[in-house]
């Protein structure tokens, strides 16, 4: 692949529309983990690629390859696409030191692959820094940070490059400023008076820039722009803006907000009317979301807390993957007849491009 030429990845999980890179992300990822890892890293991406493309559903681990982490629900932004109801205007939780502590011993234990610190903003969580250092004690070879960049200043990237870290995703989903204020709203309206998206496209090149310095290839760079009908005449801006400056570029479909709705007004227990003729979606055999309540849910979604299979306080990360509850939620889709959770946000994806 010559560093001039612009690639669409064909091969990419569902809720992806399109992917830019001018080099393969997962062979940068490949080449620098399989001198960390060895045939580890192999088997788990292995396993991964069997889990994104089984749809028939025969194949089983009997430890979830990855695991969503919320550290606190909450977040300094409120952005259009984003139900509250689970973050900035429900309770606070902020996971204990003793839960911490337990699910990394049980991550060590049974050598968790990947690990998402995701669903909230994890940079608004106060000891991130040993979050980040339990995750390379507990060998964890794929740790992804998601987040909204507005606190990637200089100390936290210096942080997360001496981290284990692999991945840094960040979210912006606009080319300009006005779009910006427009998708992603700061809870402090006095900052929609100041270029937010400057300061944070700044953070972004500054973290690549030191990156290169330290001759490090990871943690590779991916910005992210989820396809809605406020910001989708920008989505060839957005591309053209970054693609020569990260290592990859991600157009998304949306899951509507409406599905929240959705879910407020109907009676789960009660079947529906289906829209769709097949239902399908492979996370319920790859991943968990441990949420900041200890609360466990079947998929790295935010609906999936509506389908609660278990709490991290009172079982193993292994007791739930293989419980009644998340089995029940397998069968769902392997009949074709999902739990309604499943169902409505399902019928809840939009493509808007």
């Amino acid at each position: 692949m010559t560093d001039n030429k612009i690639i669409e990845k064909v091969s990419v999980p569902r809720n992806i529309l399109s992917k830019f890179t001018k080099e393969d992300p997962e062979l940068i990822l490949q080449t620098e983990l399989i001198k960390k890892y060895g045939e580890r890293y192999r088997k788990y991406r292995k396993n991964y690629n069997t889990m994104l493309n089984d749809d028939e559903h025969k194949s089983f681990f009997d430890y979830p390859l990855t695991i969503v982490l919320e550290l606190v629900n909450r977040c300094n932004l409120e952005c259009v696409m984003c139900y509250q109801g689970y973050r900035n205007d429900a309770k606070q939780y902020i996971i204990e030191e003793k839960i911490l502590d337990k699910i990394f011993d049980d991550f060590e234990k049974n050598q968790l692959s990947a690990l998402m610190l995701s669903s909230s903003e994890p940079l608004l969580y106060k000891n991130i820094e040993k979050v980040l250092n339990r995750a390379k004690e507990a060998k964890i070879m794929d740790l992804f940070l998601f987040t909204n960049g507005a606190l990637l200043n200089e100390k936290n990237s210096k942080m997360i490059l001496e981290s284990s870290v692999s991945r840094l995703f960040v979210s912006i989903d606009a080319s300009t400023q006005d779009t910006y204020n427009t998708v992603r709203v700061p809870v402090s309206k006095r900052l929609l008076k100041e270029n937010r998206l400057d300061y944070l496209e700044n953070n972004i090149k500054q973290f690549v820039k030191m990156r290169n310095r330290l001759n490090k290839k990871i943690p590779i760079v991916r910005v992210s722009f989820v396809a809605l009908k406020e910001n989708r005449h920008e989505v060839e801006s957005f591309r053209k803006k970054w693609v020569n400056v990260v290592d990859s570029v991600e157009i998304q479909r949306e899951t509507s907000i409406k599905v929240y709705d959705r879910l407020k007004k109907e009676n789960l227990a009660q079947p529906n009317k289906r829209s769709l003729k097949t239902y399908n979606c492979n996370k319920p055999w790859g991943d968990l979301a441990i949420y900041s309540d200890g609360t466990v849910g079947p998929c790295c979604n935010l609906v999936g807390r509506k389908a609660p299979i278990g709490n991290i306080q009172n079982n193993t990360i292994k007791e739930i993957w293989n419980g009644t509850k998340m089995n029940k939620i397998r069968d769902g889709f392997r009949k074709n007849s999902p739990i309604k959770v499943c169902q409505i946000c399902l019928e809840s994806q939009e493509y808007n491009i």
